[in-house]
């Protein structure tokens, strides 16, 4: 399976680094400990991104793979409305909800409605953000995660944790999203 983390110029620390780390948990033995085929990899239209406090780091690939991947995940920041009205980034995300687990964090919700993939449904993003969302024509949710079948959303960072398990267990299992969130929370 392929998981891929979509990013840019401007994201949210917590937002990359803390699903990235819970989709690499899966294959972890302290984690799920799942064997078989599970990459996780962070995708941008760039080659080196920095987030909105400095932070650099290197893309694996392009957009464009995540139309072959298995689950897609949108990271929040700041940069996420330079992305949304660049359409050169918007054309290179083909997502498919009917084969594609796909969730986004924040104001990444606002990258999903961009798509099309919340038309006349419900989501949650960052309380700030709530307004944004409504004025995209979609019904905000003020809860830490919103689902409608393949798509869902999350609001605040750690509300990461919520959609990240809940990815799993669309693509493995509840016991496997459990497994990697009690590495993260042993309270969970």
């Amino acid at each position: 399976m392929l998981i891929a983390v979509i990013a840019y110029d401007g994201f949210t620390d917590v937002d990359l680094f803390l699903p990235f780390d819970f989709f690499h948990r899966v294959k972890t033995p302290y984690g799920a400990g799942y064997g078989g085929a599970w990459t996780v990899r962070i995708l941008s239209d760039q080659p080196r991104l920095t987030s909105y406090s400095g932070v650099s780091v290197e893309a694996h690939g392009e957009l464009a793979e995540a139309a072959a991947a298995d689950a897609v995940f949108v990271v929040s920041g700041d940069g996420s409305r330079a992305k949304l009205a660049d359409p050169d980034f918007m054309a290179a995300l083909q997502l498919d909800p009917s084969r594609q687990v796909i969730g986004g964090i924040g104001s990444g919700a606002l990258i999903l409605v961009g798509l099309g993939l919340l038309d006349g449904l419900s989501a949650t993003t960052y309380p700030p953000v709530m307004p944004e969302l409504e004025a995209m024509g979609v019904r905000p949710e003020m809860r830490a995660l919103v689902v409608h079948g393949n798509v869902a959303t999350a609001g605040g960072c750690l509300a990461s944790l919520d959609l990240c398990a809940w990815m799993v267990t669309r693509l493995l299992d509840p016991a496997a999203a459990a497994r990697v969130r009690s590495s993260f929370d042993p309270n969970s």
